[in-house]
């Protein structure tokens, strides 16, 4: 039994490690999975979205019936005395003779409570409609920050690959290379060649070897910038499962002819429509100003005055304080043409916003068709590139056998490497191209 529930136990990890890549082993859907849960602009978009919540609930409060209750003591340590003639209460008392009067009671307390509701406010409801339209749009702004992340996640991960093929390729060349350093230097210690010679395959090894080491700084910091995005500790090693054959294959394919845009649903289409929409609802506040607001109020106060603590209690010092219902109505009449200048200023607003809509709309249908030409222009690239790696790869191999059967120079050799490195880095250059290209297609049509 212990062994099936340790069996059972294993199962389970190991269906969870590779559905998360919690050991740091990520293809390129778990990295994004992985940066739409972690990602730190997306927790807070999420963030948001509660916050405009709790503004909703904040409002709607202002509508709901207040109560508020009082209370308060008073102890007059010392209760305040008034000097008055003594012949006020005494008619036969002496001219000057004056008398000191307490006025008040050493112990004063005070309830109370007051119960208000705003009856009707035209700024009010549309306040309150205002704020689900900005629930709305921070769920916008998350599913634009995911879209973000999508593209940023994706476009780091495809970096990594590039720079790792970049440096198989290197590798293979200073291997390569490397042999014919070996087959020279046999050649001059037997005078076949000249030391000039040699020394010029040093030189190109070495800045092989340069070149190498830089493209080995560049990947520490490019997965530490994958590791960033997706909310993974920097720190933490990760590996990538995908290769650059695999990614290649699905980017180059599935889109042979021109597709159509979607303009209405992008999400940066989407967000200026809630824009205009809270506009319009802005240019309707400032309206509902010129409307009237009704209130109603409830109040009942009541005070104890004694002074003897203990008969603080004693109905006989109760002092009704009143109980009041009243009804509070304001109209505006006249606001010095304040009000007409902010109505004004609303409209305004909104006319700039649909402005801004229309350059939207029409910018995003010229980058997505500039996306596909981009795509279409790559994979012509990549096409030519590849084949000029094959050629340069055949060219190299002709001039190293010559060179070893003593009928090239070390000059042809040296000729024909630089070309393949050439051919190699416009091919490397190319893929570049053609996944960056293919991200802002998938951008474009909504695939992200």
């Amino acid at each position: 039994m212990k062994n099936k529930v340790l069996l059972l136990l294993l199962v389970i990890t190991a269906g969870l490690q590779a559905q998360t890549g919690v050991q740091g082993n990520f293809t390129l859907p778990q990295a994004i999975d992985y940066a739409l849960k972690n990602g730190y602009s997306v927790k807070n978009a999420a963030t948001d979205i509660e916050i405009a919540k709790k503004k909703v609930a904040e409002i709607r409060g202002i509508g709901i019936p207040q109560l508020r209750a009082e209370a308060s003591f008073q102890d007059f340590l010392q209760v305040p005395v008034s000097i008055i003639s003594a012949n006020a209460f005494n008619p036969q008392a002496q001219p000057g003779e004056y008398l000191r009067i307490p006025f008040g009671v050493k112990y004063n307390a005070n309830v109370g409570y007051t119960a208000s509701w705003l009856a009707f406010s035209g700024e009010y409801i549309v306040g309150l409609q205002a704020s689900k339209t900005y629930v709305d749009i921070s769920k916008a702004t998350l599913r634009k920050n995911e879209i973000d992340v999508k593209e940023s996640v994706t476009k780091a991960y495809y970096l990594i690959l590039i720079l790792k093929e970049n440096k198989r390729i290197l590798t293979e060349n200073i291997t390569s290379l490397d042999k014919s350093i070996e087959q020279t230097a046999a050649y001059n210690k037997e005078g076949f060649v000249e030391e000039m010679d040699l020394d010029r395959l040093k030189l190109l090894r070495t800045n092989l070897s340069t070149t190498l080491s830089t493209l080995e700084q560049q990947t520490l910091i490019a997965e530490k910038l994958l590791k960033f995005q997706m909310g993974y500790d920097v720190n933490t090693p990760i590996t990538l499962s995908e290769t650059i054959d695999n990614v290649l294959a699905i980017s180059s394919t599935g889109l042979e002819l021109e597709p159509k845009f979607d303009t209405k649903n992008n999400i940066d289409i989407l967000l200026l429509d809630k824009a205009v929409y809270f506009q319009s609802l802005e240019i309707k506040r400032q309206k509902a100003n010129y409307l009237p607001t009704l209130s109603t109020f409830y109040s009942w106060k009541e005070s104890r005055i004694t002074n003897d603590f203990s008969q603080l209690n004693n109905n006989t010092f109760r002092v009704p304080g009143g109980t009041i219902f009243g009804v509070n109505l304001s109209m505006p009449v006249f606001q010095g043409l304040s009000q007409s200048a902010r109505v004004t200023q609303a409209k305004l607003g909104l006319q700039k916003l649909e402005v801004q809509h229309t350059q939207a709309e029409q910018g995003l249908a010229l980058a997505s068709a500039q996306s596909w030409t981009a795509f279409s222009s790559s994979l012509g690239t990549l096409k030519n590139t590849k084949e000029a790696v094959t050629l340069a790869t055949r060219i190299r191999d002709r001039s190293l056998i010559k060179y070893q059967e003593g009928v090239g120079s070390s000059l042809e050799v040296i000729q024909s490497e630089n070309d393949l490195l050439a051919a190699q880095s416009n091919y490397i250059a190319s893929v570049q191209q053609l996944l960056d290209a293919r991200v802002s297609l998938d951008k474009n049509l909504n695939k992200f």
